[in-house]
């Protein structure tokens, strides 16, 4: 008998290639595909119309996407939770993107490239060489261990079909399962192969399968729902896990979809407060708040790429962005599930090693670690934007940046729109200042032409208020010999530093809503539409009134018919 699959490398990877290509020009994610250099594009080549492309929004041109493809933590996070978490995962991947400052609506509308599927494939292999090294390992995974093809105690349909289930995030087809049987089978039958070597073909096979690879949710027209495309049960499964839990459902989860429990309101939401009690949760805001907070790689500048001129700032050291980075998706993860989100703007609560207690300048510990901390009351530096992960990350290598961190505020936390810079722009307005001459005085001045006005007007006088931080974000009290001046006006409410900044942040009228929108858009994987507007209002109004807490907003996002109901973009 010939040999069918000498390595199962060439037959998988071809098939992977041609359901992908298959899956991508048949225009469900929306037509858009991408080339080797990871652009999205329309199906004529062009840049998609809407959020992202440079096509006009018009009706029906925003069609809402059908595959995900899984990002990094996705995928990660998936294999862990179905190979075990010690399964080693490449971390060579095709990098993420983002679109509208979101990973989620970027994995909406791009395809894997050719270089990136070998490089899954290769990831996914070397996951399920740990997995099936030993039927003791395996036994981990699956649900039973056959010791040959024809085992009828535990038969290879039962148990690849039931692991496929969590991998496909729905039940595998008989078709789907005979596959995979024979896979195995036909492997375990070659000299010095075994079932277990066969078991372990057929898993990386699943695994490297676009029902893996992409989240499928197309929904289906509900006739309860007056004729409505709904979600089923297991695409809201799949939803739910994703943004939850940021990984696969679990068989708890697949059991509740096949028992018709996710198609009402009150069955997600049900199932959904099971799932952020539980741990795997917090990856959830993790998620979030790396894309938000600019601190994934695929933001363009992550803090851990970082780079400070050494003769400028020493206290630079390879470990201490990541302690920054640390701390503050430490300081996220303590309010999300119990306090007010936007109490981050101006709270006392920090987390500290001894290397971020000496930018903080609080004391050392006797014992090096993470630890909560109170800043003292009078304290210079308090909440989100005093943070070192801030104020680093928009910092220049020589210097600070007013408008950089202006720009973030304003972006990011207030979801005004800034305009980018013309053409020829003077960019080094700051770089050599004349001695005694203030950065203040020269923005001010710098805002006098009409080409600069329009943007700087809106970043400017908010990154003032941080100047006070040097680009590591040691406080200071003088630049270039002058005092520093950090006072300013937020839309109207004047503040005098970075603490009273953070305070009138806290209660500025559009920051409740710029925050719903953010996670709805991540949610939602995809931009805000015009049809949303009424829906974040509504989330914004239960957000402001339910305490701001964030682990409810995500309760309502999820339960909520615009999470639940496929909507098209004829308004």
């Amino acid at each position: 008998m010939p040999r069918r699959f000498p390595k199962m490398t060439v037959p998988v990877t071809l098939a992977v290639v041609c359901l992908i290509a298959a899956g991508c020009t048949a225009g469900s994610i929306g037509d858009p595909g991408v080339p080797a250099g990871g652009t999205p594009v329309g199906p004529n080549g062009n840049p998609p119309a809407g959020p992202g492309g440079t096509g006009p929004v018009g009706p029906t041109t925003q069609p809402i996407a059908s595959l995900h493809k899984l990002t990094t933590v996705e995928f990660t996070n998936s294999l862990h939770d179905l190979l075990g978490s010690n399964a080693p995962v490449a971390t060579q991947l095709e990098p993420d993107q983002q679109l509208d400052g979101f990973r989620s609506i970027s994995a909406s509308v791009v395809a894997l490239s050719p270089m990136g599927v070998t490089q899954f494939e290769a990831a996914i292999n070397g996951a399920t060489r740990f997995a099936f090294s030993s039927a003791a390992q395996a036994a981990m995974v699956l649900s039973c261990v056959p010791t040959s093809a024809t085992d009828a105690a535990c038969p290879l349909d039962q148990v690849l079909g039931t692991f496929g289930r969590r991998a496909f995030r729905r039940p595998m087809t008989p078709a789907d399962v005979a596959r995979y049987v024979a896979v195995a089978t036909d492997i375990a039958k070659e000299p010095g192969s075994n079932i277990l070597i066969g078991l372990k073909y057929a898993v990386s096979a699943i695994l490297q399968s676009p029902d893996f690879l992409y989240r499928v949710e197309l929904g289906v027209p509900s006739s309860a729902d007056g004729g409505r495309k709904k979600y089923t049960d297991f695409e809201m499964a799949s939803r739910l896990a994703s943004l939850l839990w940021v990984s696969v459902p679990d068989e708890a989860l697949l059991n509740a979809a096949a028992g018709g429990k996710l198609a009402t309101a009150a069955g997600v939401l049900a199932q959904a407060k099971t799932m952020i009690a539980s741990q795997k949760a917090h990856q959830s805001f993790a998620n979030f708040a790396n894309d938000l907070y600019g601190m994934d790689e695929s933001s363009g500048t992550p803090l851990t790429t970082t780079f400070k001129d050494p003769k400028f700032y020493p206290n630079w050291t390879k470990t201490l962005p990541l302690a920054m980075e640390q701390e503050l998706l430490m300081r996220i993860d303590d309010v999300a599930f119990t306090a007010d989100y936007l109490s981050l703007y101006d709270s006392p609560v920090a987390f500290v090693n001894n290397e971020l207690a000496q930018i903080y300048g609080v004391p050392k510990d006797a014992v090096d670690g993470f630890r909560k901390v109170t800043l003292p009351s009078g304290s210079t530096r308090l909440g989100l934007l005093g943070s070192g992960a801030i104020l680093a990350s928009n910092g220049l290598p020589q210097r600070t940046s007013p408008t950089l961190r202006g720009r973030f505020v304003a972006q990011q936390l207030l979801c005004k729109t800034v305009p980018d810079p013309p053409p020829n722009v003077n960019i080094a307005v700051l770089d050599m200042l004349p001695a005694g001459s203030s950065v203040k005085a020269t923005l001010e001045e710098h805002r006098k032409n009409p080409a600069c006005a329009t943007c700087h007007a809106i970043m400017d006088p908010i990154g003032l208020a941080l100047e006070n931080f040097d680009s590591v974000g040691v406080y200071r009290t003088t630049e270039n010999n002058v005092p520093i001046d950090a006072s300013g006006v937020l839309d109207g409410v004047a503040f005098k530093d970075e603490v009273s900044l953070g305070t009138a942040l806290r209660n500025h009228p559009d920051a409740a809503s710029c925050f719903v929108g953010k996670l709805y858009q991540q949610a939602q994987g995809r931009a805000s539409l015009p049809l949303d507007e009424t829906v974040i209002a509504g989330l914004t109004k239960k957000f402001d009134t339910g305490g701001r807490r964030a682990d409810q907003l995500l309760l309502d996002i999820v339960s909520s018919d615009a999470y639940r109901f496929v909507e098209i973009a004829t308004k």
